[in-house]
């Protein structure tokens, strides 16, 4: 009979919150005016509570003068998980892959929140508490002109 240690069994499910995000954004870019790579994004927190503006721009180091804005987790998403009547089978696995990473984090996580930082090259960070103090999702970049 084998013990798991509480600590083995959280380490090995942090490894695998963050393999499966990237398995599943491995291929995936993010559409704007250049479509950019989504990645795994993870911050560790003194604080379970959502996170303001304020202390988000603080725990990642943002300037002040730095525009920051919230968006709305589906619509993060929308551009993703489309379907297309003319998408070839790359289209489709993209789609698929976007609707089953939309699913793991929905199923992983709660409490998210996803800000935007910056104006025209804009990074997105999104983002659902995983453990008490410890927050992961996504982060990618978009061109708005």
């Amino acid at each position: 009979m084998t013990t798991i240690i509480p600590s083995e069994s959280l380490q090995n499910e942090e490894i695998s919150i963050k393999e499966q995000i990237n398995t599943l954004s491995a291929d995936l870019l993010y559409p704007s005016e250049s479509d950019e790579k989504i990645e795994y994004f993870e911050m560790e927190l003194s604080t379970a509570e959502k996170l303001s503006i304020a202390n988000f721009r603080m725990f990642n180091g943002i300037r002040p003068e730095v525009e920051i804005q919230e968006m709305d987790f589906e619509d993060f998403f929308k551009p993703l998980i489309k379907f297309e009547d003319w998408f070839g089978d790359d289209e489709k696995k993209w789609a698929e892959d976007s609707l089953k990473l939309k699913n793991l984090l929905l199923e992983k996580a709660k409490d998210f929140q996803i800000y935007k930082v910056g104006a025209v090259e804009i990074d997105i960070y999104l983002f659902g508490k995983f453990e008490e103090c410890r927050w992961v999702g996504l982060k990618t970049k978009v061109i708005e002109t």
